[in-house]
């Protein structure tokens, strides 16, 4: 929800990806059919491989929550993602299963992390998360993502990158 009240400042349009019985407070949200979750649950099962986690959760409403994911994924050129913490490979939680789909699918991934209160890039490459320094330029068609932990220093980080890339509206 923060990218979405953040970006309304600055006429971003987001688009919710929702499920039925899912609470959100999205303004925009798209409802996934059966046949979309199904599609993804096929990208969470290649993410389990490179998190090392099952995808065969017990809750089909947390298993709904994880192939939503992959349509915030799918159809983004980017991913900007705000990490309660992450390791140099991995990033903690749901937004761990979203972040490995689009390493997965060779997208540019990058990921705020509060503990550190430091942005990362993922490099192809070395597959590791390293330091990112400059201002981040978000793409036309991004995927804002996050944990619902979200902090101050999460909070402002997305208001920095919003700042950075847009005038108020």
């Amino acid at each position: 929800m923060e990218w979405e009240t953040q970006g309304e400042k600055y006429g971003v349009k987001t688009i919710a990806y929702s499920f039925y019985n899912h609470v959100q407070q999205g303004k925009n949200p798209k409802i996934l059919t059966g046949a979309e979750l199904a599609e993804g649950f096929e990208a969470v099962k290649i993410a389990s491989k490179g998190l090392k986690r099952n995808p065969n959760v017990a809750y089909p409403y947390v298993k709904h929550l994880l192939c939503r994911n992959w349509f915030q994924v799918k159809n983004a050129e980017a991913i900007f993602a705000i990490a309660k913490s992450m390791t140099d490979k991995v990033v903690e939680g749901g937004t761990g299963w979203a972040v490995q789909m689009a390493i997965d699918n060779n997208k540019p991934v990058y990921v705020f992390d509060q503990e550190a209160n430091l942005w990362t890039t993922f490099i192809y490459p070395m597959d590791i998360f390293s330091p990112y320094g400059e201002p981040l330029k978000l793409t036309e068609n991004f995927a804002g993502i996050g944990t619902r932990e979200i902090n101050e220093n999460g909070k402002l980080a997305i208001q920095k990158i919003f700042e950075h890339n847009f005038i108020p509206a």
